[in-house]
C-alpha cells in the first residue's frame, strides 16, 4: 500500500479523489515510485502514460489525470527524472537522475531550472 520511503502512497492504491487532494511533492513521489518500479527495466514514459491514462479514464476523472500531468512536469523540471541517453535506450525512455535518487532517500529537494 505504500510506495517510496514507506510513507508515500503507491499511485495504484489511490482513488482519483486522493490523487487530486495530495500535495504536489507527495504525488510526485508516488508517480516516480510507480514509474521506477523496483526490479523493473528502464521505463518508457509513453508506455507508462498510456497505462495511467487507461486506468484513470476508467474512473472518469480528468482532474486526476491533470494532477498526474503536473507531477510528471514537476519531476522533469527539477530533473528528478531525465531522458535516458544510455546505449539501448532509444525513444521515450527515462531514468532517475542522481539528484532524484538522493531526493527519494530523503535528501534536499533539487532546485528547479531557474535556480
Amino acid at each position: 500500500m505504500t510506495g517510496i520511503q514507506g510513507s508515500t502512497p503507491a499511485l495504484s492504491s489511490l482513488s482519483a479523489e486522493q490523487v487530486v487532494a495530495l500535495p504536489l511533492e507527495t504525488l510526485a513521489r508516488s508517480v516516480v515510485g510507480d514509474l521506477m518500479r523496483p526490479g523493473g527495466s528502464t521505463p518508457n514514459i509513453s508506455g507508462w502514460l498510456h497505462r495511467v491514462r487507461r486506468d484513470y479514464r476508467q474512473l472518469k476523472d480528468p482532474e486526476a489525470l491533470g494532477a498526474i500531468s503536473e507531477a510528471v512536469a514537476w519531476l522533469r523540471l527539477r530533473m528528478i527524472i531525465v531522458d535516458d541517453l544510455r546505449p539501448k535506450s532509444e525513444g521515450d525512455w527515462v531514468m532517475l537522475s542522481r539528484q532524484g535518487a538522493q531526493w527519494l532517500r530523503g535528501g534536499p529537494l533539487p532546485l528547479d531550472a531557474t535556480g
